[in-house]
Order: C-alpha cells, then structure tokens, then sequence
C-alpha cells in the first residue's frame, strides 16, 4: 500500500525515471534493511552471552570469531563460483587509517553488547544509528578516508535532524515507561 502511493507520487513528482531508478535500487535497499535490522539481534545475543559467560572481551573475540569463519566460508563460496581472486599486494600500501575498520568493528560491537542490557535494544540501535548519521555528515562533508566530498543540503540535514529527534524519543523514555 505504502510502495504503490510512494510510486504515485514519484510517477507525479518526476515520471518514469524516478520509477525507474526506485526499482533499480529496491534490493540495495532491502539489503539495507535487512542488514539494519541484524544488528539488534546481533546486540541481544552477544549481550545474552556477556550475561552468561561474565566476560564481555571474550564475548566480542568469540562474535569475530564467528564473523571471520562466515566470512572465509563466503570467500570460499564466491571463489569455487568463479570469483576473481583477490589481490593481496595491495594492502602493503594500506594507509594507516586503512587498519581501523577492525577496530571500528570491535568498538561497535563490544560498545552495543554492553548498553543494550542497560538502555535496551531501541535506544542503543537510535543512539548508533544517530552517531553513524553525525559521523556520515562530516565523512561526506569533508571527503575523510579519501571519498569524495559531497554537498550537504539543508534537506539532508533535515533528515538528519529528524532522525536525531527520533534517537533522543528513543533515549529520554524512562525505564519501563
């Protein structure tokens, strides 16, 4: 119902083009979904494990353990499928930046594993999602990590306003209210 009124309005706001490109981007944008809403159960089950094992550091090497294993099986899988391998020479030129996607990675996960049982699984996602939009502003902004700088429109900072409302609905709820 929601999808057939937004291509309404798109076929109105600008005609098939708009149509088209919505179509083209639907499964990038399933997968954005898709990969959002795993994070949550991600941070409910490594918050569980924490509360059974007592031992956060451990949980979060046991969460990459995990992840690293899937991954070398996906990297085997796409490989035996006839992927190009790939090219490891490169990352001799790594910048050092190049290095804090792990620690990025390990930060976040550990961060969510011990606020969700404190703040719940709402309010950690909102409180992430915002960081990641305040952070996202300022990569896009300023072109960090060697992207390219794009403009940031008032309408794009609506957005982001909108959504920070939305963390702090989220976050400023007393418990169990």
């Amino acid at each position: 119902m929601v999808a057939g009124a937004w291509l309404i309005v798109g076929a109105q706001a600008g005609g098939e083009a708009i149509g088209r490109a919505v179509r083209r981007r639907r499964g990038w944008i399933a997968l954005g979904v898709v990969a959002g809403a795993v994070l949550p159960v991600q941070g409910a089950v490594n918050a569980q494990l924490r509360a059974d094992l007592d031992a956060p550091v451990a949980v979060g090497a046991f969460s990459f353990l995990v992840a690293a294993a899937a991954m070398a099986l996906t990297l085997a899988g796409v490989l035996a499928a006839g992927a190009s391998r790939p090219k490891l020479a490169p990352l001799a030129g790594v910048p050092w930046w190049g290095w804090l996607g792990g620690l990025c990675g390990a930060a976040y996960v550990i961060s969510v594993f011990l606020l969700i049982p404190e703040l719940g699984a709402a309010p950690v996602v909102a409180l992430t999602v915002g960081g990641q939009q305040l952070a996202s502003v300022a990569v896009d902004r300023y072109g960090w990590l060697r992207l390219a700088r794009r403009h940031i429109s008032g309408r794009r900072l609506l957005g982001v306003a909108v959504l920070l409302a939305g963390v702090a609905v989220l976050t400023l709820e007393r418990p169990g209210g």
